[in-house]
């Protein structure tokens, strides 16, 4: 008798064929996000969430163009200026070319490690998936509920390391305003006071010149929703279950604190 076959109804099915036949991670995740980039390589470096200048573009990108460039990128020179000065956007060229990514743009980096234990396991690809598709979820309706109209054009990246975590995540703005998350390592702000400042700022510059995309009840209204969305998902620890111990070098817990605190001011909602 054979381990690897089982017999139903007169077919023969292997362990093999059953393997074969399960949805790859790309698979689930262009089934859902059919314009979705797909990379495979090791994106955990620092200077995604630290370096202004770093090409965050090109993982919106089809090809090895992503992973050529970005892989073993180096920083060259000071890290350039991004803000505003007297009211005017500045921002390095990198930062503006996010501005052609068309919005709602996805992309994902997995860890090639990753990417071999998923070849040889269904159920871990699905965890990754469930991992990835929840923080898209969690990202947009987090930043929603904060500035309201901020999310209708946003693009998300993120690079799974080769523990499984989520390494790094960033999402830019149709403008080409970009957030991104931060080592906890770093002696400075936290990488969610520096994503709030920064759509603050920008949000900001978008009201001076009078190009707000939604009227004030409609804002109103998506944050709401967006708020409900966020209780839901925080509630009954299941984020913590999918997201693993850390995100981008932060423990889960801390980063699920911390959006709790910002839009709630503390308050409960469990």
């Amino acid at each position: 008798m054979m381990d690897s076959a089982v017999r139903s109804g007169g077919q023969v099915r292997t362990e093999g064929v059953e393997a074969a036949e399960a949805p790859s991670l790309e698979t689930m995740l262009k089934a859902k996000y059919p314009n979705i980039h797909y990379h495979v390589f090791d994106a955990g470096s620092g200077y995604w969430r630290t370096r202004n200048d770093y090409p965050h573009y090109l993982l919106y990108q089809d090809g090895d163009k992503a992973k050529e460039t970005l892989e073993n990128w180096q920083p060259a020179g000071a890290n350039p200026f991004y803000g505003s000065i007297d009211g005017r956007f500045i921002a390095p060229k990198e930062i503006r070319a996010l501005g052609s990514v068309p919005p709602g743009s996805k992309a994902v980096v997995i860890h090639p490690k990753v990417q071999e234990r998923m070849e040889q396991d269904p159920a871990y690809a699905q965890e990754i998936f469930a991992r990835i598709d929840t923080w898209f979820a969690f990202d947009k309706a987090r930043n929603e509920a904060i500035i309201p109209g901020s999310t209708w054009d946003m693009s998300q990246a993120v690079a799974i390391g080769e523990d499984g975590n989520i390494c790094n995540a960033c999402s830019s703005s149709g403008g080409g305003e970009i957030t991104f998350s931060k080592s906890g390592s770093d002696d400075e702000e936290s990488w969610w006071d520096l994503r709030m400042a920064r759509h603050a700022e920008f949000m900001k510059l978008l009201v001076e010149k009078q190009i707000q995309r939604h009227i004030q009840a409609s804002e109103a209204a998506a944050s709401a929703a967006a708020k409900s969305q966020l209780a839901s998902m925080l509630s009954g620890g299941r984020l913590q279950e999918i997201f693993g111990s850390e995100i981008a070098g932060v423990p889960t817990e801390t980063v699920l604190a911390i959006t709790q605190s910002r839009i709630w001011s503390g308050g409960a909602i469990f």
